[in-house]
C-alpha cells in the first residue's frame, strides 16, 4: 500500500536593498513573490505547499543578517515550520559568505534547504556547493565595489561643494538638489548664535528658545510623513552652533570645501561663537554648577550604623555624587549609595521646616527654664537661621548644618535627623541663658527609596495635606496641560490628521500623537497630579510612554493609582 503523500512546506523570502519604489501598489517585493509562488505552483506534484506568512525585507542590505523578516524565517526553520526557502536569486538571501555559512548551518541542522528559481544547481553535491560559493563571492564582490564607487562619488562631489543629501539644516531648503537660503529660518539661525554669545550657556539658550516658541526644522519624508518641529535640545544646539554649512562650506570627513550654497552667518559672528565653544571645551564654561563640598560628610549613616562617605562616578565630563557606605566596593549585598543631591536637599528642607516651627523650637528647651519673652526671641532667631540656611551657598550651609546636627540616619523607609540641642542653642543664644532639653530633638520623615542599580533616589512622602507641594511635579503638570490643549486642537479640526496639524503647528508628529492621548486622562488622575498626590514612581516619561486604556479605572491601575 503506497505511503501517505508528504507535504513540503515552502516559505518565500524577498528583499530589496533600498526603499525606492516600495510605496508603489505593485513593487519589486511583490514581483519576486509572484515569481516564486508560480514556481512553487509548478511543483505541486512533489508535494510543495506555500506557507501563509510572507517574509519581505524592504530597504535592508544583503550584507547583514540584521533583517526582521530573515530573523523570523530562520526562527521558524529552527522551530520546524519551514522545509524549503524559495528565492528569486541567491543574493536576495545574503551577499556575505560568512553569513551564508551561518544560514547553511541552520538549514542543515533542521534538514531544510533553499531553492533559487532563476539559478539552477544542486547544493547536495560538492560541485553545486562550489558553484554556489562562487556566486556568493561575486555577489559580495559586487556589493563591496558598489559601496566603494558610491563613497568615491560622494567624496568627489563634496570636494566640488555639491550638497549630497541628508537632513536639511535649519536656514536652508533644497531646490533642484541644491541648498537655497530660507530667509526666515536664516534669521532664526543668526538669532540663536547671537543669543549664545550673550548667554554663553547652551542650556540657558535651550530654555529661552523653548519659552519663545522656537522649534526645530520640520522635514517631510519620502513617505509623506514629517519629522521635527520639536523643542530644541542641547545636542541640536551644539550641532547647529558648530555646523560649518552656515559659513557656506561642505564638510566631508573633517575637511571643509567651498560649497555651492550661500553662507548665512557672518564671519565675525561665527568666529565669536566658535571661540565661546572652544572656551567651554577647555574648561572655561560659565555654566552654573554646584560646588561639591559634601555638606553632610561625617554626619550621615546607613541603617546598619555604617558611615556614608561622599563619592562620585564620572560619565564623560560630568560627575555624579553619592553618599555611599565603605562596603559598596566589596560586593556586600547591603551595599548601596544615595544621590548626594537628594539627601542634601531633603535634610536642608527638613531643617528649614523645623527652624520655622514654633513647636519644634520650644522642644529644644528644658521645660520650666524659660519665660515667654525668651521663647519669643528664640523663635525669631530660629526663623532668621532658617532663612540663612535656605539661601546659603554649599560651604556656608555645611558649616550651619554641622553646627546644629548630631547625625543623620538613612533607613529603608525613613530618614531621621538628630539635632544637637546644646550646640544649636549655643549659636542662637550666645549669653547661654537658655537650658537645652535633656534629650536631643529627633526629626523623622518617611521617605521612599527608588533603586536604580546601586544608587537610590530618595523622595520624601508628605505627612499631611500641607506637605502636598513636596510631591508636585511641575513637568508632569505641564505635560497633562499640553495633552488637554492638544486634544482641544484635534477636536477643533476634525477634518485634519495629526501629521497635518503637527506640520502646521511646527511640532513633532510622533510626540503630538503621544501627548494627545493624555487629553483623555481620568479627571481623578488629573486632579491628583495637580495636587501632588500621584504615585512617587510616576514620571513625565512614564506617563508619556504608558499605553492608556479608555476605561478610567484601568488607567488608574496602569499608572499605579490603585
Amino acid at each position: 500500500m503506497p505511503g501517505a503523500r508528504k507535504f513540503i512546506r515552502c516559505a518565500i523570502y524577498t528583499r530589496k536593498s533600498s526603499e525606492d519604489g516600495l510605496e508603489q501598489e505593485y513593487n519589486s517585493l511583490d514581483a519576486q513573490y509572484d515569481a516564486c509562488a508560480a514556481y512553487a505552483q509548478s511543483q505541486r506534484h512533489e508535494g510543495w505547499t506555500l506557507v501563509k506568512e510572507r517574509y519581505d525585507d524592504g530597504g535592508f542590505s544583503g550584507g547583514t543578517m540584521d533583517r526582521p523578516a530573515l530573523k523570523r524565517l530562520l526562527a521558524n526553520i529552527e522551530a520546524g515550520k519551514v522545509d524549503i526557502i524559495l528565492l528569486y536569486k541567491i543574493d536576495r538571501l545574503t551577499r556575505s559568505l560568512s553569513d551564508f555559512a551561518k544560514i547553511v548551518e541552520i538549514l542543515d541542522k533542521r534538514q531544510a534547504s533553499f531553492v533559487s528559481i532563476t539559478q539552477s544547481f544542486n547544493t547536495t553535491t560538492s560541485m553545486g556547493r562550489l558553484t554556489l560559493n562562487m556566486l556568493l563571492s561575486f555577489a559580495q564582490f559586487e556589493r563591496e565595489v558598489t559601496g566603494e564607487r558610491i563613497r568615491d562619488k560622494i567624496t568627489a562631489s563634496k570636494r566640488k561643494g555639491i550638497w549630497m543629501g541628508g537632513p536639511v539644516p535649519l536656514g536652508y531648503d533644497v531646490i533642484d538638489r541644491k541648498l537655497v537660503v530660507n530667509e526666515n529660518e536664516a534669521q532664526l539661525v543668526r538669532h540663536i548664535m547671537q543669543r549664545y554669545v550673550a548667554l554663553r550657556s547652551v542650556r540657558q539658550l535651550m530654555d529661552e528658545l523653548d519659552r519663545d516658541g522656537h522649534r526645530t526644522k520640520v522635514q517631510k519624508l519620502k513617505t509623506g510623513a514629517t519629522r521635527g518641529g520639536c523643542s530644541f535640545r542641547v545636542g541640536n544646539l551644539y550641532h547647529l552652533l558648530s555646523n560649518r554649512v552656515y559659513r557656506g562650506l561642505i564638510v566631508h570627513k573633517g575637511d571643509a570645501f567651498p560649497g555651492e550654497h550661500e553662507a548665512i552667518v557672518p564671519e565675525e559672528l561665527w568666529n565669536e561663537v566658535q571661540a565661546k565653544l572652544a572656551e567651554r571645551s577647555q574648561g572655561g564654561s560659565s555654566r552654573v554648577t554646584r560646588a561639591r563640598t559634601g555638606i553632610l560628610a561625617g554626619l550621615a549613616y546607613d541603617s546598619a550604623g555604617r558611615a556614608l562617605v561622599l563619592t562620585h562616578t564620572k560619565k564623560g565630563n560630568r560627575q555624579f555624587h553619592y553618599y555611599a557606605n565603605r562596603y559598596e566596593g566589596l560586593g556586600d549585598a547591603t551595599a548601596g549609595r544615595v544621590r548626594a543631591q537628594d539627601l542634601e536637599s531633603i535634610v536642608t528642607d527638613q531643617l528649614v521646616t523645623m527652624l520655622k516651627s514654633a513647636g519644634e523650637t520650644e522642644s529644644l528647651l528644658k521645660p520650666g527654664t524659660y519665660n515667654p519673652g525668651q521663647l519669643h526671641e528664640l523663635i525669631e532667631a530660629t526663623s532668621q537661621l532658617a532663612s540663612q540656611l535656605y539661601s546659603s551657598n554649599d560651604i556656608a550651609k555645611q558649616q550651619l548644618i554641622h553646627t546644629m546636627v548630631d547625625r543623620i540616619d538613612v533607613y529603608d523607609d525613613r530618614i531621621t535627623i538628630t539635632i544637637d540641642n546644646p550646640a544649636l542653642l549655643s549659636k542662637l543664644d550666645p549669653t547661654q541663658s537658655l537650658q537645652p532639653a535633656s534629650h536631643n530633638l529627633v526629626i523623622e520623615r518617611v521617605a521612599l527609596r527608588l533603586r536604580r542599580g546601586k544608587a537610590m533616589k530618595l523622595v520624601v512622602s508628605p505627612s499631611n495635606a500641607n506637605c502636598a507641594s513636596v510631591l508636585r511635579d511641575e513637568k508632569l503638570i505641564a505635560l497633562v496641560a499640553e495633552g488637554r490643549a492638544t486634544m482641544a486642537l484635534l477636536r477643533a479640526n476634525p477634518d485634519k490628521s495629526i501629521p497635518t496639524l503637527a506640520a502646521e503647528q511646527k511640532r513633532c508628529r510622533i510626540r503630538m500623537a503621544k501627548v494627545a492621548k493624555l487629553g483623555c486622562l481620568a479627571p481623578d488622575i488629573v486632579k491628583a497630579i495637580v495636587e501632588g498626590r500621584q504615585p512617587l514612581e510616576l514620571s513625565p516619561g512614564k506617563l508619556l510612554a504608558a499605553d492608556l486604556p479608555a476605561n478610567w479605572n484601568e488607567q488608574k491601575r496602569v499608572l499605579g493609582f490603585a
